[in-house]
């Protein structure tokens, strides 16, 4: 058998052993710990002081590679495809590897967190069928690579006995590989589980970020898409035996001592049920004013609209692109005792201690337009609208704000000069809108580039153009990046997200402007006078400072009606 660096491998006990020596020498590691852990040698060492934060993976990476040899491993991980289907279920849980590239035919390096036996590498070589060299990685890296090679819920799918390549057993743990598909996003933040079937099994995809994400399924999972559809029905306490109705429910989860709600949806897709989860965090709270990411510009702008006594202030965008946060976060800061706020949601997101919050009931007749009316006779002082869906309720609104409220809501339009044409579309007389409107905040919600793995970009002549002339202060050549991959960021390129805004205040070119009912592109044009700094214009601050690829800018900030002009755009960009 050969290994790189066979004596240590004989013996982790004293490499680890050897570990606590250094740490202990070096003052890396209380005495205390020292003391703990001389006991436990026969336990992964290097893992769990990993996992416990008592020391980085970046220093146990340097000694083990000083004490035993063992070198760390490029990240991210290059996988080898080809070896994956070599190593069965059974030995990947057991032992916690994962095959890497390397130009050896006759030598499969395997990457692992912790230090393996001989009798361990003498196991897996008779699996394999090949010479092993070992490379060590982070404990959660590790982790994450093999849930998105071998599939999230292995542990739970297999923990029966069942060999994923059909042997003779009792069958997997369903109930166990659902729960830990919603714990796996959780953890990633997802806000949507969807299970999805289709003519040749199930597939599973997790919105992160506001994007739809391919989440793997151990191999075989597939097979079983209406068990996991009915225990996903059960916990929710629906009719597992009725499949050709919608059905709504919902349960709880707890992880880490946090508990979660989860949104039950079933539907009758062709090919079976499909189920999607929606996953709302109880102990989560709202975004302040000062999480928001607004620039020293933009803050000033929003203060100035906050100050006010009455009058109408909207938040527009797309579903999902944070109005409610921002709406949210504008009652917060003008929560005090002396003022009187009422608002009127669907749903109530968050409980806000000294907010009156109502939620609408269509169902029995009480909409926003009947809440509106009937909250104006409680003597607010400030008005918080969910969303102004129809024009009883963009009347009564504009209504309020003209005789002494200070009125905030959402809109969907595309950016903030749309909000005028809207209202007036809707009914209300553009003189009305003129009296009425204070401001407009348009907002997007744009993908944060994962910062272990983002790469340089390449761009195109035509879009620097735009850059500079958004951002003149910019070097002459940028440096931007571009998504790449990894498995801290779920091989997405992408972690987190920020806000970008477009923040109109209605002056008195603008009022005289939506008096004459004058189109979008002349708002625009005075808006752009007055300095109004754009989406687009927000978007590429971010790309400059390193944080979003110019491929998410254009994607966030692309106009739904420029289809074709976003083909000739959107570029593909290389690695410098």
């Amino acid at each position: 058998m050969e290994s790189s660096h066979p004596n240590p491998l004989r013996a982790p006990g004293s490499v680890r052993s050897r570990l606590l020596e250094v740490l202990s020498e070096r003052k890396l590691l209380p005495e205390a710990s020292i003391t703990t852990y001389r006991d436990r040698l026969e336990e992964p060492l290097e893992r769990i002081l990993i996992d416990q934060a008592l020391v980085s993976p970046i220093l146990i990476q340097s000694l083990l590679e000083e004490i035993a040899g063992i070198p760390a491993t490029p990240i991210p991980l290059q996988v080898s495809e080809k070896f994956l289907a070599a190593i069965p279920s059974h030995a990947i849980i057991d032992y916690q590897v994962l095959p890497v590239e390397n130009e050896d035919e006759d030598i499969l390096t395997l990457v692992a967190d912790q230090v393996h036996s001989v009798n361990t590498e003498d196991d897996l070589r008779l699996i394999i069928g090949r010479s092993i060299r070992w490379q060590w990685c982070a404990p959660d890296i590790l982790r994450k690579s093999i849930r998105h090679y071998y599939g999230i819920g292995l542990e739970a799918f297999a923990g029966r006995g069942l060999e994923l390549e059909g042997s003779d057993t009792d069958g997997p743990d369903i109930q166990g590989l659902v729960h830990a598909i919603i714990e796996e996003a959780v953890s990633n933040n997802a806000t949507d589980i969807h299970f999805e079937p289709r003519e040749s099994g199930m597939r599973l995809r997790f919105r992160i970020d506001g994007a739809l994400n391919h989440a793997p399924l151990p191999a075989g999972a597939e097979n079983y898409a209406r068990a996991i559809v009915s225990s996903i029905k059960a916990m929710a306490q629906l009719n597992v035996a009725e499949h050709r109705l919608p059905q709504d429910g919902r349960f709880d989860h707890t992880l880490d001592g946090e508990t979660f709600d989860l949104r039950v949806s079933i539907l009758p897709y062709a090919h079976g049920e499909a189920a999607n989860l929606r996953l709302l965090n109880r102990q989560s709270s709202f975004l302040n004013l000062d999480q928001l990411g607004f620039d020293v510009d933009q803050r000033a702008n929003v203060d100035s609209l906050l100050s006010l006594s009455h009058g109408m202030i909207l938040f527009t965008g797309p579903t999902g692109s944070g109005k409610t946060s921002s709406l949210y976060a504008s009652a917060e800061q003008l929560n005090d005792p002396e003022r009187k706020i009422i608002t009127l949601e669907d749903p109530i997101e968050y409980e806000i201690p000294g907010i009156n919050q109502m939620q609408v009931h269509p169902e029995i007749g009480f909409t926003f337009a009947a809440g509106l009316r009937a909250m104006l006779r409680h003597d607010p002082d400030v008005v918080l609208i969910g969303e102004i869906r129809d024009s009883e309720t963009a009347s009564i609104a504009v209504s309020a704000a003209l005789t002494g409220h200070l009125v905030f809501s959402s809109l969907h339009t595309n950016n903030a000069v749309s909000a005028i044409p809207r209202l007036i579309d809707m009914g209300v007389e553009p003189y009305l809108v003129a009296s009425s409107l204070e401001g407009i905040i348009a907002q997007r919600l744009i993908r944060c580039l994962c910062p272990t793995c983002r790469k340089p970009a390449e761009v195109d002549g035509r879009l620097l153009s735009e850059i500079h002339m958004a951002a003149p202060q910019c070097p002459k050549n940028p440096v931007l990046y571009r998504a790449a991959g990894c498995p801290e960021c779920l091989f997405t390129g992408y972690r987190g997200r920020k806000a970008i805004y477009e923040i109109l205040l209605m002056d008195d070119a603008l009022r005289a402007l939506t008096v004459e009912h004058s189109s979008s592109e002349q708002l625009q044009r005075a808006a752009r006078e007055q300095g109004l700094k754009t989406l687009r214009e927000s978007g590429w601050d971010c790309a400059l400072e390193g944080l979003t690829s110019v491929n998410e800018v254009l994607r966030v900030t692309q106009r739904p009606s420029s289809r074709e002009q976003g083909r000739q755009t959107l570029f593909d960009f290389k690695e410098k």
